[in-house]
């Protein structure tokens, strides 16, 4: 069993590296193609999901889905004491780098509550069959997630998903209950999801 600093060290070398190789890019297209098509997707009316950096999976063809298909796109903005605030994202969003190193939207941009994203796609460095997540540090999706009763989804190309948790995980690691990877689609409950 990994720490967690460990393993995030790890996960970020490895997925620094893959960024720009075709294998994680045609893991991105088969995942789109699987998330798109599902009812999960086509259920959902307002959509919360990170403006990702080059070695996240990469959200810009989920954003520009959703906003063509009339879909509501809410994003993360860091607050005080760790905590998440969404905003609205329209192609004329404001958006600026955080002291945190990632990209989110100005002060005063549209909120979207909690309470009205029917669906949230988490991200994350490492995702294991099981549910598991290794986040960035922080908490701040742990903490989200806590209160949070909409659906939940993660996608992990090959280089984010681990068939067990070879992490350290403590009691207020929220589990990931859908995790879309290019094998299929995974339960927290350890067996396959129903789309």
């Amino acid at each position: 069993m990994f720490s967690k600093e460990y393993m995030r060290k790890q996960q970020l070398d490895k997925l620094k590296l893959q960024a720009k190789c075709w294998s994680k890019l045609g893991s991105e297209l088969a995942i789109y193609q699987e998330l798109l098509s599902s009812e999960i997707w086509e259920n959902a009316t307002t959509i919360g999901m990170t403006l990702s950096e080059p070695y996240e999976f990469d959200t810009k063809p989920l954003i520009t889905a959703a906003l063509n298909s009339g879909k509501i796109v809410a994003v993360p903005k860091t607050l005080p004491h760790r905590k998440l605030q969404f905003c609205r994202l329209l192609p004329e969003t404001e958006v600026v780098r955080s002291n945190f190193g990632v990209l989110e939207p100005v002060v005063g941009t549209p909120q979207v509550s909690l309470n009205k994203l029917d669906l949230l796609i988490v991200p994350g460095l490492a995702f294991s069959a099981t549910g598991a997540r290794l986040g960035f540090g922080g908490g701040f999706y742990d903490r989200v997630l806590a209160n949070y009763k909409g659906e939940v989804v993660s996608c992990a190309e090959s280089a984010r998903f681990f068939s067990e948790t070879n992490w350290e995980t403590e009691v207020t690691d929220q589990e990931i209950p859908n995790i879309l990877t290019v094998s299929g689609w995974f339960s927290k409950n350890g067996g396959e999801f129903k789309k």
